[in-house]
This record gives structure tokens, C-alpha cells and sequence, in this order.
């Protein structure tokens, strides 16, 4: 290992969903991302990789039209059916994706009044040089928290 770069871009996040359909439903009608490819991994290799036997999995890759070479791939494991994680921000091993976002407020408010659950109201970070940043947790329909960010906002 000579300290050269090795992992040398962010190619995508994987979600895992419990109904691909009302996923999609948030991410595409909500949130605005646009599907790109769709996969149907059955028994091998994927039973390999994730170390499960048996396997079946529907995976919808989608797209932020700002980031179109970062892709977020929706996955629902038909079988065998998995669990539902109990992590929480600030669990080790809990993640979450952040989206930047134009007008917070808009946001927030067009995603209230569609029943999506927040976390909080968006807060305000002074970040001295760099700025402010108006930022936001939020749930999807699974409760797997994403975080809306708007940079260059005006102090509350």
C-alpha cells in the first residue's frame, strides 16, 4: 500500500427498502430523483455477494439531476425478507444520504404538507468563512433518515 488513491469515486448509495413502489413513489414524486436502470439479481452471483442463499432482489437505480454520476439504487430483497434496523442518528453504523436543496423553506414546507415526518424544523449553522447552511433531517417511508441541506442561506 503506497498511500495512492484507491477508491477513486463515489459511485452510488445503496437504500434498502421494504416496498420498492411507495419508495419510489417518495423518491421520484417527492424528492424529484429520475430511475436510470432497473435490475431483477436472482440466486447467483448475488446470493454470493451478499451472503444470503436464495436471494431475490429488485434494484431501481435513480438519479439527482444535479449529481447525474452518483446514483442512489433502491433495493428490495423479495427473498429472503429482511429485517427492520432499529439504528438512529447517531448509532454507529447508522448512515444517512443528504440532498442539497434551493429554497428550504419550500422544501420543508411542500414535504409537511405531504405527511413526510421530520425530525425537527430546519436548523441554522454559522460556519464562519464558509458560510451558513440550513439543514434538515427528514424520514422516508421505511424511516431511513436523509438530510436536506441548503448552503449560502440567510441566518435565521
Amino acid at each position: 500500500w503506497g498511500g495512492e488513491m484507491f477508491a477513486r469515486k463515489l459511485d452510488h448509495v445503496a437504500i434498502t427498502v421494504r416496498d420498492l413502489d411507495r419508495s419510489l413513489a417518495f423518491y421520484q414524486g417527492q424528492l424529484g430523483l429520475q430511475e436510470v436502470a432497473r435490475h431483477r439479481l436472482e440466486e447467483e452471483p448475488i446470493s454470493t455477494m451478499v451472503g444470503k442463499k436464495g436471494v431475490v432482489m429488485q434494484v431501481v437505480r435513480l438519479i439527482s439531476p444535479g449529481t447525474p454520476g452518483i446514483q442512489i439504487d433502491l433495493q428490495q430483497y423479495l427473498a429472503p425478507e429482511g429485517r427492520v434496523a432499529d439504528s438512529l442518528l447517531g448509532d454507529v453504523r447508522n448512515s444517512h444520504v443528504g440532498f442539497e436543496v434551493d429554497d428550504m423553506d419550500d422544501a420543508y414546507q411542500r414535504l409537511s404538507a405531504n405527511g413526510v415526518e421530520f425530525v425537527s424544523p430546519p436548523v441554522t449553522f454559522d460556519l464562519g468563512d464558509e458560510g451558513t447552511i440550513r439543514v434538515v433531517f427528514l424520514k422516508d417511508p421505511d424511516g431511513f433518515i436523509l438530510e436536506l441541506t441548503e448552503t449560502g442561506a440567510k441566518a435565521d
